[in-house]
């Protein structure tokens, strides 16, 4: 099971937050980026095939900011793909939303994940497995790890995940009920990335970041904050894409000014500082 992911708004500051610790069994991942004139964006790893594909988390030109959570592999396409395609074409939560759910109903199966969708007002996860999904939508806060909450998946989840002798599903309510117990106290930026630093009883396979202790564990290895100012009806949205490589407890999270619609300029300057 890979990553915690979620989002929140702070109403008085007029902000929006969306963040996620990614956790993969490579320590040594480096992040493959996506950036066009409308939307930044780093990539996703298919769990079953290991190949790149679609996006894993992102934010558009709309202040529209997307990220997932791995919950099973299938042979089906990765809800990579449904992420970057929000990103490219839709304009708030709501469009998002609508752009998913078409697809389920016709038909198209990806593999079992949650998509978290954040905008200026609104915030919404998207439960996955093959086509069948479900929604959860929310003013304040929404937050996913490695499983449903709202879907019936536990006990298929429990069969595949003891079948492999990875992850328990155990360990990622215990990440999300810690999550829900912090988030419920936040009021401010610094709080996310503290939240994001959390070890709960202590560094391990369940602490929002993860810690592994012998081979064969995922451990995070990227935490990112997409935090977005909304400056009023008429005014652009403003971006900051912070990114801190490593767990979060010890990295230091580098500050990405994201500037829409951008030019070459712009591009190369995000993508030297991401990388510096």
């Amino acid at each position: 099971m890979a990553s915690f992911a979620g989002a929140v708004i702070l109403r008085d500051l007029n902000k929006t937050l969306l963040f996620k610790n990614r956790d993969l069994y490579s320590t040594s991942h480096r992040d493959v980026l996506f950036h066009d004139v409308d939307g930044f964006g780093v990539r996703g790893i298919d769990m079953v095939t290991g190949k790149i594909s679609g996006l894993s988390i992102g934010v558009n030109r709309y202040g529209l900011a997307v990220a997932n959570s791995h919950v099973m592999g299938t042979e089906d396409p990765t809800y990579d793909i449904l992420t970057e395609q929000i990103l490219l074409f839709a304009i708030d939560a709501e469009d998002g939303l609508r752009m998913t759910v078409d697809q389920l109903k016709s038909g198209r199966k990806f593999q079992w994940g949650n998509l978290i969708l954040a905008d200026h007002d609104s915030m919404l996860a998207i439960e996955i497995a093959g086509n069948d999904h479900s929604i959860e939508w929310s003013e304040r806060k929404v937050l996913r790890a490695g499983h449903h909450i709202m879907l019936d998946t536990k006990e298929v989840l429990n069969q595949h995940l003891n079948s492999r002798g990875v992850d328990s599903f155990v360990n990622s309510t215990i990440r999300v009920d810690r999550g829900y117990e912090l988030f419920r106290n936040v009021t401010s930026v610094q709080g996310v990335f503290s939240a994001l630093k959390d070890h709960g009883e202590g560094p391990s396979q369940s602490s929002i970041c993860k810690h592994s202790s012998s081979e064969g564990q995922m451990s995070t290895v990227t935490s990112y904050v997409v935090e977005i100012d909304h400056p009023g009806e008429n005014g652009r949205p403003k971006v900051v894409f912070h990114v801190a490589r490593g767990n979060p407890c010890t990295a230091t999270y580098t500050a990405i000014p994201l500037v829409f619609p951008a030019d070459e300029d712009v591009i190369s300057r995000a993508m030297e500082m991401y990388f510096r």
